[in-house]
């Protein structure tokens, strides 16, 4: 049932139940799915199809789950549930930025002060590495085998200094190489990852306010639970900018665009070569809406290096750098207002208007952009019209009413404790372990905080699940070892989370003989 997933490059190189639930050591069948609900999630019908929940979203009435296989059909059918989900395979594929910089006339905005200060840009990637050439505001992995947000690929940190590598005289210079960049790891060191963990990402990025969102990636297939996430977050005000596809057509016939750049709440972006011509591999498409360099472009990567990559997945970033330089300078505009001046900012390539191979042209930054006033009309009828020769039909852009203005939200911070009855255990024997939060402030109990608990053994299968914290804040969980355990470290961890407050992890470990 899983379909496979890829980074938009071309050249590869190495993507409240009362009683407490109960792990088992039993190897049935299962398939990782992503269940969209109708109005709210609804836990009970998850567990009435003996379902682990893995992952629910703050945003979205979805979540992602482990389910028997023989199951999925009968959950498919509930009258609660629109869609069931597989929850896709995601799979990096791909391949230096001299020409990059000048194509977009990114100098321009250095010139007049601005450089992306303040604007935070969530990179939904393989992590970022350290590099002496990027500034690292802070991130998050969904990955399950890893806690750090490190990358161990080299995509997202390439992806990371098109943005925002430094002004420091050394190695490359980003767009915006002020902004924030925030590292949101969603696949492993093969480039792999899942959808959910990619929907997780974006749910993130809208929970902590993140003003861009780059999604140097895609997949050939729709997906509900995407499309709701990529929604959710344009309506709450942040810029959703994601690779157009590498599976363009060499004469550029078809309709190339992958998911989730087809998406109306989603900048589409096709790459272009020095030459300002469409690069052969660029998706092409009536959902295209921009351009910008995707060939032979530097930028940083593992170790403190710097290598050349091709791919619509370097001209996304150059799109988020742009953004970021534009809303700096634009500090009161909304989404929809600074994405029609994206549009504005465009030079024309091919036929006159917007057209399937460059979409409205390649994005520039322009001075007379800067402060220009804006009017602020009815957010669900926002129109978009670019400065080109022939003028094309008006885009409407209706994921959600779009807030014109984002509220800031400041979160609070929430204390977590961890403990197990004792730290070592025989096989056989049931491990209870205990989790409480509390009001870091106040000290006192959160109810109805989600606590989601990894249990990883030092060999064998990971396991998950979560639940809320009772009216004492306190959440039990029930692990169950029989004679087949394997022996050795378990590592349990714990990732509280609750609405307006930071989100908290705490790991326990305990041994079995």
């Amino acid at each position: 049932m899983k379909k496979v997933l890829s980074f938009l490059l071309v050249i590869t190189i190495v993507f409240i139940t009362l009683t407490p639930p109960v792990f088992a050591d039993q190897e049935i069948p299962t398939e990782r799915v992503i269940i969209v609900f109708k109005d709210e999630v609804d836990e009970k019908i998850v567990n009435r199809y003996n379902g682990d929940i893995q992952d629910e979203f703050e945003h979205i009435p979805v979540v992602a789950a482990e389910v028997p296989a023989s199951m999925v059909d009968n959950l498919e059918n509930n009258r609660d549930v629109v869609a069931v989900e597989s929850d896709h395979l995601v799979q990096v594929s791909g391949q230096i930025q001299e020409w990059g910089i000048d194509t977009v006339k990114a100098p321009l905005f250095w010139n007049q002060s601005f450089s992306g200060k303040g604007i935070k840009i969530a990179i939904i990637d393989t992590g970022i590495a350290l590099h002496e050439d990027l500034n690292i505001a802070g991130g998050v992995s969904f990955t399950s085998y890893s806690k750090t947000f490190q990358d161990d690929n080299g995509h997202g940190t390439h992806v990371a200094g098109i943005i925002g590598a430094k002004n420091n005289g050394i190695g490359t210079i980003g767009v915006a190489p002020d902004a924030n960049l925030y590292s949101v790891k969603v696949l492993d060191h093969n480039g792999q990852g899942y959808l959910s963990d990619i929907i997780a990402g974006i749910d993130w990025a809208v929970s902590n306010q993140m003003d861009i969102i780059n999604l140097s990636l895609g997949t050939p297939y729709d997906s509900i639970s995407l499309k709701k996430a990529v929604d959710e977050a344009y309506a709450n005000g942040v810029l959703v900018v994601a690779a157009g596809g590498n599976n363009g057509n060499v004469d550029g016939l078809g309709n190339t665009v992958e998911f989730p750049a087809k998406y109306d709440s989603a900048i589409s972006v096709g790459a272009i070569d020095g030459m300002n011509a469409r690069a052969s591999f660029s998706a092409t498409g009536s959902e295209l809406e921009v351009v910008a360099p995707g060939v032979g472009i530097v930028s940083s990567y593992l170790n403190n290096r710097y290598v050349k990559m091709n791919g619509t997945s370097m001209a996304a970033p150059y799109v988020s750098g742009l953004l970021a330089l534009l809303k700096e300078a634009n500090p009161t505009l909304n989404a929809v207002q600074l994405r029609n001046k994206l549009h504005h900012s465009v030079m024309d390539l091919g036929v006159a208007g917007r057209d399937n191979l460059f979409g409205f042209g390649l994005v520039q930054a322009k001075v007379d952009e800067l402060k220009k006033d804006e009017t602020v009309g009815s957010v669900q009828e926002a129109i978009v019209v670019p400065t080109i020769t022939k003028p094309s039909p008006a885009k409407k852009v209706e994921p959600k009413p779009v807030i014109q203005k984002p509220k800031k939200i400041v979160k609070k911070d929430l204390k977590a404790t961890i403990s197990t009855a004792k730290l070592t255990y025989k096989r056989g024997q049931t491990v209870w372990v205990t989790t409480k939060v509390v009001d870091s402030k106040t000290k006192k109990p959160l109810k109805g905080a989600l606590v989601k608990l990894t249990v990883k053994p030092s060999k064998g299968k990971t396991k998950f699940i979560q639940v809320k914290t009772n009216g004492k804040g306190v959440a039990s969980f029930k692990y169950v070892t029989n004679k087949k355990s394997a022996k050795g470290k378990y590592r349990f961890t714990a990732l509280s989370s609750l609405s307006k407050y930071n989100t908290r992890t705490i790991s326990k470990m305990i041994v079995v003989k």
